[in-house]
């Protein structure tokens, strides 16, 4: 079993005794870094799908000018 030790001055930070590695336990926090991290991910689609999207109109205006034999 891991023993833990609370970190002074901060009421939601413990500290394993084997490893001195910190461990936050506020699991509002932690939901709340999850929802951030899924919406920016979610932006980040979004971005990408936009540009695919942009470059893909701009091979459609190329093909276009081709065909109508504009430059």
């Amino acid at each position: 079993m891991v023993d833990y030790i609370k970190v002074q001055d901060h009421k939601n930070l413990l500290r394993q005794k084997g490893s001195k590695g910190i461990v936050n336990c506020d699991l509002e926090e932690l939901n709340k870094y999850k929802l951030e991290r899924e919406y920016k991910m979610k932006v980040a689609r979004v971005v990408q799908e936009h540009d695919e999207m942009k470059n893909d109109l701009n091979e459609i205006k190329d093909m276009l000018r081709t065909l109508l034999g504009k430059k």
